[in-house]
């Protein structure tokens, strides 16, 4: 795609990796790679593509094959605190000054010997407390956290397969925001930590796996900015509907194809 047509796209999706495109276990089926890879490319000349994950660059390199790689335009990482445009290094969104705290509060961290953790996975804007029970470990954890000088300049989240810190303000959808330039966000997620995307995005979608916590953010947002959406089957969509979060049939990566296919259908294209 030449530059000037992909400035003139109006509208980037964010892409959740851990249970939206990856199955458990971290699993992208080959089976369903080829289908991914058309419903990529059936949107891409209508909008941009980032995946949004909680992981740094090491891993999306590691998980996601090559050729779907080469569909996406960039990456938020780290649960909003750096992204890469170019899916070759990363850019901190973060100060100096946010993680060195980070630093100091993982060292506390692993001073505790908490047997619920299972590893510390690389980050260099974050911490991921990785383990079998991430909404039990969140409890003992953020307990700890909120005992620490670190309370007020920290939020303690959890997605299905980990426990994170990240500095304070920063999420997914503020790192899709700063990829955006102006454009229209679509977040694409399934879990409690992707509760910016879902909420701020101008549309929301999801797979049939979405986290049931969710709903009640959703119908009650605790910030006043917050959207209310109610939460409709996608099967029921006839368009783009900036009050609701539509959800697939199908879970996890075939959910997936089955959004992009909506999008592809109903996003508007460019005039040439």
């Amino acid at each position: 795609m030449c530059a000037y047509y992909h400035n003139q796209i109006p509208y980037i999706i964010g892409l959740d990796l851990h249970g939206t495109l990856l199955e458990p276990g971290e699993v992208l089926r080959d089976e369903l790679v080829p289908e991914i890879a058309r419903a990529l490319s059936a949107v891409r000349e209508k909008a941009l593509i980032y995946l949004c994950t909680g992981n740094d660059l090491s891993f999306v390199d590691q998980k996601v094959p090559r050729n779907l790689r080469e569909l996406l335009d960039g990456y938020v990482l780290e649960t909003g605190c750096s992204v890469s445009n170019d899916k070759k290094a990363e850019t901190m969104l973060t100060s100096l000054e946010d993680r060195n705290k980070i630093k100091e509060l993982e060292r506390l961290l692993n001073r505790q010997g908490f047997v619920e953790l299972n590893y510390f996975a690389h980050r260099l804007t974050s911490i991921a407390m990785f383990t079998e029970n991430p909404p039990g470990f969140f409890k003992k954890v953020k307990e700890f956290v909120d005992s620490t000088p670190f309370k007020e300049s920290v939020d303690v989240i959890y997605s299905s397969v980990a426990v994170d810190i990240i500095p304070r303000g920063y999420n997914k959808f503020r790192g899709l925001v700063a990829a955006a330039q102006g454009r229209k966000t679509i977040g694409v997620a399934d879990s409690v930590n992707d509760l910016p995307l879902l909420i701020y995005a101008d549309h929301a979608f999801a797979p049939a796996n979405l986290a049931p916590q969710v709903a009640g953010f959703l119908a009650h947002p605790e910030d006043p900015s917050g959207k209310q959406r109610g939460i409709k089957p996608l099967t029921e969509a006839s368009g783009l509907d900036e009050d609701k979060l539509f959800v697939a049939e199908s879970r996890e990566t075939r959910g997936v194809i089955e959004i992009l296919g909506f999008l592809a259908r109903h996003l508007p294209s460019i005039k040439e």
